[in-house]
Protein backbone atom coordinates (compact mmCIF):
# COMPACT_ATOMS: atom_id res chain seq x y z
CA UNK A 1 0.00 0.00 0.00
CA UNK A 2 1.28 3.39 -0.88
CA UNK A 3 1.72 6.26 1.40
CA UNK A 4 -0.74 8.32 1.64
CA UNK A 5 -0.69 11.96 0.06
CA UNK A 6 0.09 14.19 3.16
CA UNK A 7 2.46 11.68 4.72
CA UNK A 8 5.08 14.22 3.07
CA UNK A 9 3.65 17.11 5.35
CA UNK A 10 4.75 15.66 8.30
CA UNK A 11 7.47 18.38 8.28
CA UNK A 12 6.01 20.95 7.91
CA UNK A 13 3.32 20.31 10.81
CA UNK A 14 6.21 19.43 12.67
CA UNK A 15 7.44 22.65 11.96
CA UNK A 16 4.12 24.66 12.83
CA UNK A 17 3.73 22.69 16.04
CA UNK A 18 7.51 23.67 17.34
CA UNK A 19 5.96 27.19 16.28
CA UNK A 20 2.66 27.44 17.11
CA UNK A 21 1.64 24.80 19.78
CA UNK A 22 4.69 24.51 22.42
CA UNK A 23 2.88 24.57 24.96
CA UNK A 24 -0.19 22.96 26.81
CA UNK A 25 -3.33 25.37 26.91
CA UNK A 26 -5.56 26.88 29.11
CA UNK A 27 -8.79 25.84 27.61
CA UNK A 28 -10.72 29.26 25.85
CA UNK A 29 -13.41 30.83 27.11
CA UNK A 30 -16.15 29.90 24.92
CA UNK A 31 -18.08 33.31 24.93
CA UNK A 32 -14.95 34.22 23.13
CA UNK A 33 -14.25 31.35 21.11
CA UNK A 34 -17.59 30.53 19.25
CA UNK A 35 -16.08 27.00 17.58
CA UNK A 36 -15.06 26.21 20.80
CA UNK A 37 -18.76 26.46 21.95
CA UNK A 38 -20.26 25.13 18.97
CA UNK A 39 -18.49 22.40 18.83
CA UNK A 40 -17.98 21.11 22.15
CA UNK A 41 -21.91 21.02 22.03
CA UNK A 42 -22.07 19.24 19.08
CA UNK A 43 -20.50 16.37 21.04
CA UNK A 44 -22.18 16.64 23.97
CA UNK A 45 -25.42 15.98 22.06
CA UNK A 46 -24.05 12.82 20.86
CA UNK A 47 -23.39 11.75 24.43
CA UNK A 48 -23.24 9.46 26.20
CA UNK A 49 -20.31 6.57 24.38
CA UNK A 50 -17.89 4.76 25.02
CA UNK A 51 -15.14 5.80 23.30
CA UNK A 52 -14.17 9.25 21.60
CA UNK A 53 -11.62 9.61 18.72
CA UNK A 54 -10.86 13.36 17.83
CA UNK A 55 -8.62 12.79 14.79
CA UNK A 56 -6.39 15.88 14.05
CA UNK A 57 -6.67 16.33 17.89
CA UNK A 58 -3.84 19.54 17.76
CA UNK A 59 -3.20 21.17 21.16
CA UNK A 60 -5.81 18.84 22.85
CA UNK A 61 -8.52 21.38 23.93
CA UNK A 62 -11.29 19.47 22.42
CA UNK A 63 -10.58 16.12 24.44
CA UNK A 64 -10.14 18.16 27.14
CA UNK A 65 -13.24 19.65 26.98
CA UNK A 66 -15.10 16.09 26.37
CA UNK A 67 -13.31 14.70 29.58
CA UNK A 68 -15.28 17.79 31.44
CA UNK A 69 -18.75 16.90 30.05
CA UNK A 70 -21.77 14.63 31.54
CA UNK A 71 -21.47 11.42 30.36
CA UNK A 72 -17.91 11.88 29.13
CA UNK A 73 -16.44 9.08 26.79
CA UNK A 74 -14.62 6.30 29.57
CA UNK A 75 -12.10 5.86 26.11
CA UNK A 76 -10.74 8.96 24.87
CA UNK A 77 -8.64 8.65 21.68
CA UNK A 78 -6.24 11.81 19.98
CA UNK A 79 -4.11 11.38 16.68
CA UNK A 80 -2.20 14.19 14.56
CA UNK A 81 0.30 14.06 11.86
CA UNK A 82 3.06 15.50 13.94
CA UNK A 83 4.03 13.70 16.85
CA UNK A 84 5.47 17.18 18.60
CA UNK A 85 2.09 18.92 19.11
CA UNK A 86 0.84 15.07 20.53
CA UNK A 87 2.97 15.77 23.26
CA UNK A 88 1.12 19.26 23.92
CA UNK A 89 -1.94 17.85 23.59
CA UNK A 90 -0.91 15.07 25.92
CA UNK A 91 0.22 17.99 28.85
CA UNK A 92 -3.54 19.57 27.95
CA UNK A 93 -5.17 17.01 29.02
CA UNK A 94 -3.39 15.63 31.80
CA UNK A 95 -4.47 18.26 33.39
CA UNK A 96 -7.95 17.40 33.31
CA UNK A 97 -6.54 14.10 35.01
CA UNK A 98 -8.16 11.49 33.10
CA UNK A 99 -6.49 8.61 30.72
CA UNK A 100 -6.24 9.24 27.11
CA UNK A 101 -4.28 7.96 24.36
CA UNK A 102 -2.49 9.60 21.99
CA UNK A 103 -1.29 7.93 18.07
CA UNK A 104 0.53 9.72 15.35
CA UNK A 105 -1.00 9.16 12.16
CA UNK A 106 -1.85 10.73 8.71
CA UNK A 107 -6.29 11.31 8.92
CA UNK A 108 -5.68 9.85 5.10
CA UNK A 109 -4.73 6.53 6.62
CA UNK A 110 -5.49 5.92 10.55
CA UNK A 111 -4.18 3.02 11.65
CA UNK A 112 -7.70 1.75 13.94
CA UNK A 113 -9.48 -1.32 13.03
CA UNK A 114 -13.17 -0.87 11.05
CA UNK A 115 -16.16 0.30 13.78
CA UNK A 116 -13.62 1.25 16.48
CA UNK A 117 -15.00 4.16 17.99
CA UNK A 118 -18.44 5.68 19.36
CA UNK A 119 -18.15 9.12 18.11
CA UNK A 120 -15.41 11.14 15.99
CA UNK A 121 -14.58 14.02 16.22
CA UNK A 122 -12.31 16.47 13.46
CA UNK A 123 -11.77 20.20 14.15
CA UNK A 124 -10.28 22.23 11.15
CA UNK A 125 -8.67 19.33 9.90
CA UNK A 126 -9.86 17.96 6.42
CA UNK A 127 -9.07 21.61 4.74
CA UNK A 128 -5.25 20.84 5.03
CA UNK A 129 -5.52 17.35 3.32
CA UNK A 130 -4.37 16.50 0.17
CA UNK A 131 -6.88 13.89 -0.15
CA UNK A 132 -10.05 15.32 1.68
CA UNK A 133 -12.09 12.50 0.60
CA UNK A 134 -9.76 9.91 1.75
CA UNK A 135 -9.67 11.58 4.84
CA UNK A 136 -13.54 11.55 5.57
CA UNK A 137 -13.59 8.01 4.37
CA UNK A 138 -11.47 6.98 6.85
CA UNK A 139 -13.52 9.36 9.54
CA UNK A 140 -16.43 7.24 8.39
CA UNK A 141 -14.86 3.75 8.30
CA UNK A 142 -13.53 3.69 11.83
CA UNK A 143 -16.86 4.33 13.49
CA UNK A 144 -18.93 1.61 14.49
CA UNK A 145 -22.08 0.93 13.29
CA UNK A 146 -24.67 3.69 14.88
CA UNK A 147 -21.94 5.55 15.54
CA UNK A 148 -21.80 9.46 15.01
CA UNK A 149 -19.29 11.86 13.13
CA UNK A 150 -18.94 15.80 14.08
CA UNK A 151 -16.85 17.14 11.64
CA UNK A 152 -16.11 20.96 11.24
CA UNK A 153 -14.32 22.43 8.29
CA UNK A 154 -13.98 26.22 6.64
CA UNK A 155 -17.07 27.16 4.61
CA UNK A 156 -16.41 29.04 1.28
CA UNK A 157 -19.56 30.53 1.66
CA UNK A 158 -18.52 32.73 4.60
CA UNK A 159 -19.93 35.95 3.24
CA UNK A 160 -20.39 37.99 6.47
CA UNK A 161 -16.86 38.11 6.95
CA UNK A 162 -15.65 38.49 3.39
CA UNK A 163 -17.93 41.95 3.75
CA UNK A 164 -16.38 42.72 6.92
CA UNK A 165 -12.85 42.32 5.82
CA UNK A 166 -13.43 44.16 2.17
CA UNK A 167 -11.31 47.06 2.77
CA UNK A 168 -8.52 45.08 4.25
CA UNK A 169 -8.83 42.57 1.62
CA UNK A 170 -8.65 45.51 -1.03
CA UNK A 171 -5.50 46.70 0.53
CA UNK A 172 -3.40 43.75 1.24
CA UNK A 173 -3.82 42.89 -2.57
CA UNK A 174 -3.04 46.18 -3.75
CA UNK A 175 0.20 46.51 -1.85
CA UNK A 176 0.66 42.41 -2.16
CA UNK A 177 1.40 41.99 1.50
CA UNK A 178 -1.02 38.51 1.10
CA UNK A 179 0.85 35.79 3.28
CA UNK A 180 4.46 37.83 4.47
CA UNK A 181 3.79 37.14 8.34
CA UNK A 182 3.30 33.30 7.37
CA UNK A 183 5.23 31.42 9.61
CA UNK A 184 4.12 28.23 7.81
CA UNK A 185 2.61 27.54 4.44
CA UNK A 186 0.48 24.62 4.47
CA UNK A 187 -2.32 23.61 2.57
CA UNK A 188 -5.32 25.30 2.96
CA UNK A 189 -8.82 25.29 1.16
CA UNK A 190 -12.92 25.53 2.13
CA UNK A 191 -15.59 23.67 1.15
CA UNK A 192 -19.47 24.47 0.22
CA UNK A 193 -22.35 22.65 2.52
CA UNK A 194 -23.10 20.96 -0.54
CA UNK A 195 -19.13 19.28 -1.04
CA UNK A 196 -18.97 18.27 2.52
CA UNK A 197 -22.40 16.32 2.47
CA UNK A 198 -21.82 14.78 -0.87
CA UNK A 199 -18.56 13.53 0.51
CA UNK A 200 -19.64 12.03 4.06
CA UNK A 201 -22.88 10.66 2.19
CA UNK A 202 -21.07 9.11 -0.23
CA UNK A 203 -18.72 7.27 2.48
CA UNK A 204 -22.01 5.51 3.87
CA UNK A 205 -22.98 8.69 6.33
CA UNK A 206 -26.19 9.82 6.94
CA UNK A 207 -26.63 13.35 7.76
CA UNK A 208 -28.30 14.27 10.97
CA UNK A 209 -27.28 18.04 10.88
CA UNK A 210 -25.35 20.99 9.53
CA UNK A 211 -25.00 24.47 11.00
CA UNK A 212 -22.23 27.33 9.66
CA UNK A 213 -21.58 29.79 12.75
CA UNK A 214 -18.83 32.55 13.61
CA UNK A 215 -17.52 35.42 11.88
CA UNK A 216 -14.22 37.41 12.19
CA UNK A 217 -12.34 40.59 11.61
CA UNK A 218 -9.03 40.32 10.59
CA UNK A 219 -6.58 42.48 12.79
CA UNK A 220 -9.42 43.19 15.91
CA UNK A 221 -9.09 39.90 17.94
CA UNK A 222 -9.66 41.57 21.15
CA UNK A 223 -12.39 39.77 23.14
CA UNK A 224 -14.99 42.28 23.16
CA UNK A 225 -14.91 42.56 19.61
CA UNK A 226 -15.22 38.85 19.38
CA UNK A 227 -18.22 38.80 21.79
CA UNK A 228 -19.75 41.20 19.95
CA UNK A 229 -19.86 39.04 16.57
CA UNK A 230 -20.70 35.69 18.66
CA UNK A 231 -23.66 37.65 20.09
CA UNK A 232 -24.64 38.89 16.70
CA UNK A 233 -24.29 35.22 15.21
CA UNK A 234 -26.07 33.51 18.16
CA UNK A 235 -29.19 35.85 17.50
CA UNK A 236 -29.26 35.78 13.74
CA UNK A 237 -31.46 33.01 12.09
CA UNK A 238 -30.26 29.67 11.06
CA UNK A 239 -27.79 30.63 7.86
CA UNK A 240 -25.02 29.23 5.54
CA UNK A 241 -22.69 31.98 5.98
CA UNK A 242 -20.85 31.60 9.38
CA UNK A 243 -16.98 30.61 8.75
CA UNK A 244 -16.89 27.02 9.83
CA UNK A 245 -18.89 24.62 8.83
CA UNK A 246 -20.14 22.11 10.63
CA UNK A 247 -22.02 18.14 10.24
CA UNK A 248 -23.06 15.91 12.76
CA UNK A 249 -23.35 12.35 10.49
CA UNK A 250 -24.26 8.77 11.58
CA UNK A 251 -23.22 5.65 10.51
CA UNK A 252 -26.16 2.82 9.28
CA UNK A 253 -26.83 0.24 12.59
CA UNK A 254 -26.38 -2.43 10.27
Amino acid sequence: MSPPPSDRLREIYERRAELSYPSPVDLPDPRVDRKFLRMTALVAETLPADSLLDAGCGDGRFLAAAARLPNSPTRLVGCDISERILQTAAETVAREDVPAEFVRANLEQLPFADGSFDRVLSVQVIEHLLDPQAGIQELVRVLKPGGTLVLSTDNSKNYVSRALNLPRTVLVRALNLRGRHAKVSFPHRSFTREEVVSAVQSCGAEIKHVETFTFHIDGLNAAPVKRLLNAIDSASPRHGWGDILAVVARTPLT
